[in-house]
């Protein structure tokens, strides 16, 4: 009690600052949203925006590992778990770098074909009928690897071997020139890469 009114007296109050921070369980969250919602966007904003984000998320995490061996030392426990969270998370995604790229641009891009998806319906309903099934490309861009929707009425693209009249119809296409290799999205659009 004496302690606590010389304390009180001299303008010293003990505060406890071993307390649990937020900021990087926050960030450990929204970096791989960040990821994701950055491949929603058009390509060259994800080709310029992810390695933005890559160096933003390697620059947090060192400061959370300064601060949490700093805790550590000063013996605030609570505030070194909490620090710890960013470091361990991005080592995990690190550690699992290629299922983690492949999911958050796979999850973007679905998300993106989702949004355009009824101005893609009404380019196919300009199409003429030509009595042959359609076939529609929209690009959506790439480095060395294109990434585009194609519509293919047929469904021959997702098939191992396609007939000479598909192979026919799509030839001054990227997918006729380059070959394409995909998902499907249903209702006969795939999401595709090309390599040319």
């Amino acid at each position: 009690m004496v302690h606590e009114m010389q304390g009180a007296a001299s303008g010293r109050m003990s505060v406890n600052t071993d307390h649990f921070t937020i900021w990087p369980t926050a960030w450990a969250f929204l970096f791989p949203v960040i990821l994701v919602i950055l491949w929603t966007a058009p390509f060259d904003i994800a080709f310029l925006g992810v390695p933005v984000l890559f160096l933003v998320w390697a620059c947090s995490a060192l400061l959370a590992i300064g601060l949490a061996i700093s805790s550590a030392r000063t013996r605030k426990w609570r505030r070194a778990i909490a620090m710890s969270v960013l470091p361990l998370t991005t080592l995990v995604a690190i550690a699992n770098a290629g299922t983690v790229w492949r999911l958050a641009m796979e999850t973007g891009e679905r998300l993106h074909f989702q949004a355009l998806r009824q101005s893609y319906l009404q380019d196919l309903s300009k199409l003429p009928s030509s009595g042959e099934p359609r076939f529609a490309i929209w690009r959506w861009g790439g480095f060395g690897i294109s990434h585009a929707v194609v519509y293919d009425e047929s469904d021959e693209i997702a098939l191992s071997e396609q007939s000479s009249a598909w192979k026919k119809r799509v030839a001054d296409t990227e997918v006729g020139m380059c070959g394409a290799w995909g998902t499907p999205l249903g209702s006969h659009f795939y999401l595709i890469r090309t390599g040319c």
